[in-house]
């Protein structure tokens, strides 16, 4: 996650709608632990549109509803997102996880109401994970460059020794002051891995509470949505295919669920002619090339970006225990295989031609 130039105010225009998507994926969500709201009285058979930057990317609300309704809403989506891009940007020195990093190794550090409630999700995660998703790897991500760049492979030896900062289990939380603390320095937390699902989550949210519906959010390929839109039962949703990026492999009908996708092909780096993944398994310390592409189709956005990373840390397994203790959850594994990619599909799915 970079630091993009403040989003300018939203600004509002018509277009024409568009339900099928060709980046990795578009969804429509049921949300958190609350019922759909009802539709609006008044459905638009034309979206509005809002969009601005965010998260080194362009976030994009479609909402099928009155202006008087949505531009409101569109305000406060805007700043919901801005306000988390500064507490949660690790490149930012004045950031609040910035400040917690630099400073929770020698004393705790106390946290904000939003950063803890942020903490609480990675918790949740990283226990339902079995620790494939872990947002103390960031030492892992910086020693094999995908923070800053570096020439050389790092050794087993550096492997093993950065692996000694790394754990959740290692960090300190006391849930009554709501405060942090390493018990090494050089631990630091890094929410790659979540950022965008726990935005959506956000805004999700703020849309319910506006009651908005029909509505579409796209943070940078993790989509989430409200209602159904006109004409249509579900939003037909295009899988990208990670050998072939403006390819889809085919297809899926979602209906109040939420849709992320981790691939191969996301910011890969070479060193020493070695191509080294964007994640990295925070149990071995080594980069992950299990899969081309991992699709989570979910009904809470959060999950969907959580489950997406560390499925494919974990593989199968993990998708079969996600899915199985949420009939509403499903999983997409694209590998390479001898005659194309090669899907595999766990839980309520089905990846259409």
């Amino acid at each position: 996650m970079s630091n993009p130039s403040p989003p300018p105010s939203s600004s509002r225009v018509l277009v024409p709608l568009a339900l099928v998507a060709l980046a990795a994926i578009a969804a429509v969500l049921r949300g958190c632990n609350t019922p759909p709201p009802a539709a609006s009285p008044t459905v638009a058979k034309e979206p509005l549109v809002y969009e601005f930057p965010i998260f080194d990317t362009f976030a994009v609300l479609k909402a099928w509803v009155p202006p008087e309704q949505a531009d409101p809403a569109s305000k406060e989506v805007m700043a919901v997102l801005r306000d988390l891009h500064h507490r949660i940007n690790i490149f930012d020195p004045a950031s609040e996880i910035s400040q917690l990093n630099r400073t929770a190794a020698q004393e705790p550090f106390p946290c904000s109401d939003e950063l803890w409630a942020l903490l609480d999700e990675c918790r949740r995660a990283w226990r339902e994970t079995d620790g494939a998703f872990d947002v103390s790897v960031g030492p892992l991500m910086r020693l094999w460059g995908l923070h800053r760049k570096r020439e050389t492979l790092p050794t087993d030896a550096e492997v093993a020794t950065t692996l000694e900062l790394v754990g959740l289990a290692k960090v300190e939380f006391d849930d009554a002051k709501h405060t942090v603390r390493f018990p090494k320095d050089g631990m630091y937390l890094d929410f790659g891995g979540i950022a965008k699902g726990y935005a959506l989550q956000l805004v999700v949210d703020l849309l319910r509470q506006h009651g908005i519906s029909p509505a579409l959010v796209d943070l940078g390929g993790n989509i989430a949505g409200l209602g159904t839109p006109p004409g249509r039962d579900a939003f037909i949703i295009g899988v990208r295919n990670p050998f072939a990026t403006d390819e889809i492999l085919g297809t899926i009908q979602v209906h109040n669920r939420a849709v992320a996708t981790s691939g191969n092909y996301e910011r890969q780096i070479v060193i020493q002619g070695r191509t080294i993944q964007h994640i990295v398994d925070p149990r071995t310390g080594q980069p992950v090339a299990n899969f081309a592409g991992v699709t989570i189709i979910t009904p809470r956005p959060v999950n969907s970006d959580i489950y997406s990373t560390a499925v494919f840390v974990a593989g199968e397994p993990l998708a079969q225990k996600l899915t199985a203790q949420d009939p509403d959850t499903g999983v997409v594994l694209v590998r390479e295989g001898q005659n194309g990619p090669d899907l595999q599909t766990f839980g309520r799915v089905t990846v259409e031609p």
